[in-house]
């Protein structure tokens, strides 16, 4: 017969338990943080839009923030509007003058100035003229920002997420459930990663992006839950059946 996670003692039982069940706590824990900082709430359980993920990976660093974190500086939307269709159309220092320097004036240099002294001030992230400026209007996450942040979270997530779908693989379900969900698992987070670079240049992976983190969330949770059912309880319709003695 077959090596199972029913054949274990149950030391070894409570022991898969209470680390499965810490996986699932820090991976509601982790979607909470998310969604807090994606839609910029302070609580609850946030739910972020397609439109949240585009303003993190495809828009301009200024387009972004100023839809964001700096939004209650914004005098009008108009200048959102404005600032973008700059940055969209080239980016001129002749157009900067003329029409985003008095935007930057009105509602962000007093904060985004070396030499400012109000409270919440960033003077190390300048908006004062031309060049500043320019240094954040490139779409999406810089190189290096993409990168440290895709290599921790594969790093991070492939740990456990190995241990997790290893473990899925002992249980008694049918394999075609248990090959089916570990695939989803590892197929989703990888393009999950992939899509945030492709979404710095193309808008419409942002929908890859939802899809994909939904789906590596609710498999790594229910491998989670469906191994700890497994662990103490046999559903019949879901297992396999157990294998007939072989004569002689």
């Amino acid at each position: 017969m077959a090596f199972t996670l029913k054949n274990l003692n149950t030391s070894a039982k409570l022991s898969l338990t209470c680390f499965l069940l810490s996986i699932i706590i820090g991976t509601v824990s982790a979607l909470i943080m998310l969604g807090l900082l994606l839609t910029h709430q302070e609580s609850g359980f946030a739910i972020p839009s397609v439109e949240n993920i585009k303003i993190k990976y495809h828009y301009p660093a200024l387009v972004s923030a100023m839809k964001t974190s700096m939004n209650q500086y914004v005098a009008d939307e108009e200048d959102i509007v404005a600032v973008s269709k700059w940055i969209a159309g080239g980016k001129s220092e002749e157009e900067y003058k003329k029409t985003i320097a008095p935007i930057m004036e009105m509602g962000c240099t007093s904060c985004h100035n070396p030499t400012s002294t109000m409270t919440g001030a960033m003077p190390g992230l300048p908006l004062t003229n031309y060049k500043e400026v320019l240094a954040h209007t490139n779409a999406g996450y810089s190189w290096v920002k993409m990168a440290k942040q895709a290599h921790v979270h594969l790093f991070g997530i492939g740990t456990f997420l190995v241990l997790v779908s290893t473990i899925f693989a002992f249980t008694s379900f049918r394999p075609w459930i248990r090959n089916t969900v570990i695939l989803t698992s590892w197929i989703a987070l990888i393009l999950d990663v992939l899509c945030w670079w492709l979404t710095k240049y193309e808008l419409s992976f942002a929908y890859v992006i939802v899809g994909a983190g939904a789906a590596m969330s609710g498999s790594a949770i229910g491998m989670c839950a469906l191994a700890m059912l497994d662990l103490w309880i046999k559903v019949p319709w879901l297992t396999q059946p157990d294998e007939a003695p072989k004569a002689g």
